[in-house]
């Protein structure tokens, strides 16, 4: 079983913690420590204080000096020889910064932010964890430090923040038709007689009834409204679990390999999403394949996020490649708990589903 203490929002507090003293680097980084630790508020990440990753960046490599010679010497640990081990505490500074310095803010457009961290593939865990296990000599501490393959490449971080640009749209418009659905017994224009008849196409099996219904349409209704405020606020984070990279166990393995997953109904304290290794890949049985995919897969895990859906389980998962149609084997009760009906009503409302791809998808079985 996987150890699910182990969140990206224990190691941010744990670096905000290393951060928050900036008497404890050496004089000429004080003034960016202290904007770094004002970046990482309580809640998240702060976009007003973004430039700071831009100067730590910058910082880390000033000249000619690698980056592990830039953040050792910002912790007061490099020495010439290397012959060594750096102090644990010091070693904990510099696992904060190297965090940092993997951290991008994307898709900044208003009030939405998005942000990813692209810790390099040599980590196994995360950086305190892996300084901790692996650094124990000043050599092998410059090794990890030093690294810079990132785990998601520019243009994957691209397409990243692409599919949350392309997600809040697809909500701002499911927003629109479910407030149409929601006027169609009081006023039967074929418009609103269209929108009800979508939120029935994903969510009404033949017992379904007009109640349940008007249910189904407030539940979703509030749930987008939730899903665009959460990323609203700013402080959305994509990455992926670092723990699972060295996985062992089927379980761990299963996480790795998946498209994405979060906790549901916000549980860790911070918005994180951790994309993991089939986000990028068209599998043959994907109902959808590239960017409208990727984009789904950001909308499901909003709805888990901010929503509290689940994966319904009913002869299996039913996610869209298994059908998702609602029948009396799989009623409107279990479809608008389901994240994957959530996502693919979603992309049906922004009219991105060929007619193939919306027929495979409401499958009933």
């Amino acid at each position: 079983m996987p150890d699910w203490t182990r969140k990206f929002k224990s190691e941010y507090d744990y670096a905000r913690g290393w951060l928050a003293n900036a008497e404890a680097f050496t004089e000429d980084w004080r003034p960016l420590i202290r904007k770094l630790h004002k970046l990482m508020t309580e809640e998240g990440f702060d976009a007003g204080e973004a430039r700071s990753l831009s100067q730590l960046r910058s910082k880390v490599a000033h000249g000619k000096a690698t980056e592990d010679q830039g953040i050792l010497k910002a912790v007061g640990a490099w020495t010439e020889s290397a012959a060594g081990s750096v102090e644990s505490k010091a070693k904990m500074r510099a696992a904060a910064l190297k965090l940092l310095r993997h951290v991008y803010l994307l898709n900044s457009h208003g009030s939405r932010k998005v942000w990813v961290l692209a810790l390099p593939t040599e980590f196994g865990d995360w950086p305190s964890d892996d300084l901790n296990a692996r650094a124990g000599t000043e050599i092998a501490a410059r090794i990890l430090l030093r690294s810079q393959i990132e785990h998601f490449s520019e243009q994957q971080r691209k397409h990243l923040g692409s599919s949350t640009h392309h997600a809040v749209a697809w909500c701002h418009k499911t927003g629109m038709v479910l407030a149409e659905a929601a006027k169609a017994s009081a006023r039967e224009s074929a418009k609103s007689v269209a929108a009800l008849n979508l939120v029935k196409r994903w969510f009404a099996d033949p017992g379904t009834s007009i109640g349940d219904l008007n249910g189904y349409i407030a539940t979703l209704a509030q749930g987008f409204k939730d899903i665009v405020a959460l990323l609203n606020k700013g402080m959305f984070v994509l990455t992926d679990w670092v723990p699972f990279r060295n996985a062992t166990t089927e379980d761990e393995i299963n996480f790795l390999n998946a498209e994405a997953f979060t906790f549901r109904s916000r549980a860790e304290g911070l918005d994180v999403v951790y994309v993991e290794k089939s986000f990028s890949v068209d599998h043959p049985g994907n109902v959808l394949r590239g960017q409208k995919n990727w984009t789904r897969v950001i909308v499901h895990e909003l709805t888990h996020l901010a929503c509290g859906t689940e994966d319904v389980v009913n002869g299996k998962a039913r996610y869209a490649w298994y059908g998702i149609g609602p029948h009396a084997g799989f009623p409107g009760s279990q479809a608008v708990r389901n994240a994957d009906s959530w996502a693919f009503f979603c992309a049906d409302c922004a009219g991105i589903l060929s007619d193939s791809e919306r027929n495979t998808a409401l499958k009933v079985i």
